[in-house]
């Protein structure tokens, strides 16, 4: 599992560590003065016993490296101030021996603890018994680093008492002084819970989760220190503060001191614990309020003959379905659940820790909307889990209402999801309570995750998005619900999927099988095999409001065609960044390089060529590879093939075979859709590149000028609609000339005085980019030679369905078309579709007919010669 950004310290880090291998970090038992601190800086002194206590139970606390790295970049510029919520014995423990592992400034003098106490605690691990701010201020003054604690856990008080208030001398002593003082923000969180609008009698007397008590700090640690986190705010420059406001007196520069610090650490802990926990009913009746919402349910009754009263109680009724009943405990018990599965089902788990520090780091100044691509029931538990395991608030889940059956639905809901259904259009209550919602929770703060494609794609592309949900989080901004909202495109992958089987049968003309109980069980049985790696990466978020304004458009004056260009924007710009992230793992280039090769047996050797082509295009592209994928670019192709193509022969996706030495492959016939799953996930990396290869090859010279090859890539793109996903904000020319560079850096194209050439000793490259669309385009071309069928008389959408699988095996046969992934439920409803938005079928009686040039044969005719043209050989 990947941990970039964490810091879990262990038995290894027990001595001082060489540059490079965790520098910084040592014994706090030896006294060692890093280089930047002051001549006066403390090292503290533990014995042998609590020195063994500490590390078992304080190391394995998450320290992020970039906060490490902060406070010891300002402790080089100045003196720090660290700030925290509560006091306490543990806190203070803690963040003396992490701030000496890691050669941070350790405090001289404490403020807000009891003196009594802290002198013990002083003497105990070797450190001056300075106390109150008189201590701190002289700490200060020495060049040294303090600790301020801002309230004191109280019996029957669950948010503590106050203690003195040291921030007024802060600043007396920052006019006196040269060297920087800086306030830092920081707190120690062992405990994801949720603060309470109404605390309970456990807060009042043993204290809430945000000062607790000491028996619940200690409780809580014990049973959670291997899954706590230490956040650490923006630090405050107060020379700064003073600087913006210096005639203003120290007792109001101290207040915004204080008041910074106020937003600092509530900004830290909302992004771990989220908003305030409200109760189920509470949520309900507060989105009931909604002024939006009664508005529209009274302007429904008086559209029709219903009551007001009888609205009220629908929109309750829907509200009901919808709202999730999100518990903490509930979703922390699955989670627990969660590490077994992951640990029994996978291999790794690939995280992109960069990408999620970024997320995260947005999430304290505006609500977070996850977009991940949808491949498996298990990206609701991947995403989750992911957040949990890294301190981050976990997201309300909005789900199909498919999968709100009982004993799933309840335990899904009180995990965080949302129910919504498939299809809602016309029921203008159901529209305008859902929107109500997604509005209640952006108000309230609450991270969210939807998945733009819908439903979970059958083909392994990315799907078209769908709109209406993000027309919802859209409308919610508009009205004035936050300041922004940060949109976060998600891809994950897996090296091998649960639902495999399940997709070729559908897609092969089978129905979908509904979700239930029995379902649920029998999807037990995964839990027998191992499923290899899964990889998480994260596309950077997209700040609504800059997104308008690099569009143009301003939110207070934004007219409905603009507010529909902006949604349709924004759709394809996560649709993109979905697929910019994807991993290139090995099945996918593997299944790449077997689709676009002989259908017939092959040795292994007449793969490598392909698929290293493929790894170094990537590479030139900047695209994130998964690592056995990044040890074979550096030439180590076989063991990454050879493991690759045993696993697909143990799916039954192919048969191998050893002849005279060398082994050698057969393509299941049947199995083409299985393996262009896999191949399919990856084909966004390639988009310009496919385009630039299939109109190359239209050319019986294998050359175009730059003018021909735009209006054929153009052209084709407009067939290949809602399976190509390019770039936004970049032209198409453009795209298609930086492709053309690549390829002849490779060696298959060449320059000429009005465009490119193919040379004939890289067409197998061609071959191979054209694979990735030409499944989509051997599919148009059955469809529009199935309806022919049309002309003689109407007929339902599934009897055409069922003619296209007869006429795809037909023209198989004869050697019209050569895929059979092209043979395909999902690539038909789509080549139907595109007809019908091209006005070429239409809809009588509930059954298909032909619509206007498509009713002329030639026109037919002409389509199935276009559609052939691009499907040549060279």
């Amino acid at each position: 599992m990947g941990s970039a950004g964490r810091r879990r310290l262990r038995k290894a880090d027990q001595l001082p560590l060489p540059a490079g291998e965790g520098a910084g970090v040592r014994d706090p038992g030896m006294s060692v003065v890093p280089d930047g601190r002051s001549a006066q800086a403390l090292s503290p002194r533990f014995g042998p016993i609590s020195r063994r206590l500490f590390r078992r139970f304080f190391d394995p606390v998450s320290f992020p490296d970039e906060a490490v790295e902060c406070l010891a970049e300002h402790a080089r510029r100045g003196s720090l101030v660290y700030v925290m919520r509560s006091a306490g014995i543990l806190y203070y423990l803690f963040f003396v021996w992490a701030f000496a592992r890691r050669n941070l400034p350790v405090p001289a003098a404490v403020c807000g603890f009891p003196r009594l106490l802290h002198r013990i605690l002083a003497f105990f691990v070797g450190l001056p018994a300075r106390t109150g701010k008189e201590g701190v201020i002289r700490a200060l003054e020495a060049g040294q680093s303090a600790m301020v604690f801002l309230r004191r856990p109280a019996l029957f008080r669950s948010q503590g008492s106050p203690l003195e208030d040291p921030f007024p001398d802060i600043v007396a002593l920052q006019r006196r002084i040269d060297r920087p003082i800086f306030v830092v923000p920081q707190i120690l969180i062992f405990k994801r819970a949720p603060v309470r609008l109404r605390p309970g009698i456990r807060d009042v007397i043993l204290g809430s989760a945000e000062v607790p008590g000491i028996f619940h700090t200690m409780v809580s640690f014990l049973a959670n220190y291997r899954r706590s986190w230490v956040k650490v705010g923006l630090p405050i420059d107060v020379a700064k503060m003073i600087e913006r406001e210096p005639d203003a007196p120290d007792a109001i520069v101290a207040r915004k001191v204080r008041g910074s610090l106020a937003v600092g650490i509530a900004r830290e802990l909302r992004a771990v614990v989220g908003p305030p926990l409200k109760p189920a009913e509470r949520m309900i009746e507060e989105t009931l309020r909604d002024r939006a919402l009664r508005a529209e349910l009274a302007r429904e009754a008086r559209r029709s003959q219903k009551t007001l009263e009888e609205l009220e109680r629908q929109a309750r009724k829907d509200l009901e379905e919808i709202a999730a009943r999100y518990s903490p405990a509930v979703l922390d018990g699955a989670n627990t659940v969660g590490r077994w599965v992951f640990s029994r089902l996978y291999d790794g788990f690939h995280v992109d820790e960069e990408g999620l520090r970024v997320a995260a780091e947005r999430s304290k100044y505006a609500p977070l909307v996850l977009c991940p691509t949808h491949r498996s029931h298990m990206d609701y538990i991947a995403i989750t889990h992911m957040m949990l395991e890294r301190g981050m608030t976990p997201p309300l889940v909005a789900a199909g209402a498919n999968l709100a059956f009982w004993p799933l639905g309840p335990f899904l809901r009180r995990s965080g999801a949302y129910f919504i259904r498939r299809s809602f259009r016309g029921d203008k209550v159901y529209t305008a309570v859902l929107s109500a919602y997604v509005r209640k929770l952006i108000r309230d703060g609450y991270t969210q995750e939807f998945y733009p494609e819908g439903g979970r794609t059958r083909t392994g592309r990315i799907l078209e998005p769908k709109l209406g949900l993000l027309a919802m989080q859209v409308d919610a901004w508009l009205a004035g619900t936050r300041d922004d909202l940060y949109f976060v495109p998600i891809a994950i992958d897996y090296e091998r999927l649960m639902e495999a089987e399940t997709y070729a049968r559908e897609l092969a003309g089978g129905e979908k099988v509904r979700e239930s109980l029995r379902g649920l069980v029998k999807t037990a049985r995964v839990l027998t095999r191992r499923w290899g790696e899964i990889y998480l990466q994260v596309d950077e978020p997209i700040s609504l409001r800059e997104f308008c304004a690099r569009l143009g458009i301003d939110p207070q004056r934004m007219t409905p065609p603009q507010k529909k260009a902006l949604i349709r924007a924004l759709g394809h710009r996560i649709a993109w960044g979905m697929g910019r992230v994807q991993t290139l793992t090995a099945p996918a280039l593997v299944a790449s390089a077997l689709l676009a090769g002989r259908r017939e047996a092959e040795p292994i050797a007449a793969l490598r060529e392909r698929v290293h082509f493929l790894l170094r295009l990537a590479d030139a592209k900047g695209r994130r590879m998964a690592p056995a994928a990044r040890r074979a670019l550096g030439g180590d192709l076989d063991p990454m093939i050879e493991t690759t193509l045993r696993n697909f022969a143990r799916d039954q996706l192919l048969e191998m075979e050893v002849l005279g030495g060398e082994t050698y492959y057969h393509q299941r016939t049947t199995a083409a859709v299985g393996l262009a799953f896999y191949r399919n996930n990856i084909s966004q990396h390639f988009a310009y590149e496919s385009l630039l290869a299939t109109a190359l090859l239209s050319a019986p010279s294998l050359a175009l000028s730059r003018e021909a090859l735009v209006e054929i890539a153009k052209a084709l793109l407009h067939r290949l609609e809602g399976n190509v996903i390019l770039p936004p904000e970049v032209d198409l020319a453009e795209g298609l000339e930086a492709a053309a560079h690549r390829l002849e850096a490779e060696g298959i194209l060449v320059r000429d005085a009005e465009g490119w050439r193919a040379l004939p000793e890289g067409a197998w490259a061609l071959l191979l980019l054209r694979s990735y669309v030409r499944d989509i385009i051997e599919a148009h071309l059955i469809v529009v030679t199935a309806v022919e069928r049309l002309a003689e008389e109407p007929m339902e959408r599934k009897d055409v369905l069922r003619l296209c699988f007869e006429t795809g095996r037909r023209l198989l046969a004869a050697g019209r078309v050569h895929c059979h992934e092209s043979l395909s439920k999902v690539a038909f409803e789509q080549a139907l579709t595109w007809l019908s938005k091209n006005d070429l079928l239409g809809t009588e009686e509930g059954k298909l007919v032909l619509r206007g040039r498509f009713e002329e044969k030639e026109a037919r005719d002409a389509e199935a010669k276009a559609l052939l043209e691009l499907l040549r050989q060279p």
